[in-house]
This record gives C-alpha cells, structure tokens and sequence, in this order.
C-alpha cells in the first residue's frame, strides 16, 4: 500500500487553483497535472468552497446585482460576465 506524501497534496492542491483560477477547466486541470480522479473531485470541491461562492466559483459575489455587472463589463471587466 502505498500513501500520498502530504508535501505533494498540497502541491497539487495549489497547482490545481492556480490551473482554475487561470481559467482552466477541471477537466483541463486534471489532466495537465495527471491527478487521479477522486483526488481531482476532491480538489475540485475545496477549490469551489473556498473561492466567490455559488455554483461557479470563476464568479465574482456581485455578479448578481445586474447594474453593477453592466458597469464592470462595460468598462472591460471580467469575461465570465455576460450582460
């Protein structure tokens, strides 16, 4: 049996929200740093608790107020953004 070395999880876990929040797919991400399937469902999960929240977390918190999503889309903001 053979166990994970803790130094190399938290290396994964940082390449990993590096990979994502560079705009990377989890798909993407699992495959450029050649993870295993549950440790990449379990990165994946960390990665969406801790970042903007919601569903998507590539979302910023505001995204919901509409005027402000106008505004900073109109001055050439955030890309996921979509009036």
């Amino acid at each position: 049996m053979t166990r994970a070395n803790p130094d190399d999880t938290i290396q994964a876990s940082a390449a990993y929200a590096a990979l994502r929040y560079g705009g990377a797919p989890p798909g993407a991400a699992q495959a450029q740093l050649a993870l295993p399937t549950p440790l990449a469902s379990r990165l994946e999960t960390m990665f969406s608790r801790r970042s903007g929240g919601g569903p998507d977390p590539m979302r910023p918190r505001f995204a919901r107020h509409a005027s402000h999503v106008a505004a900073v889309v109109a001055a050439g903001g955030y890309p996921a953004l979509k009036p």
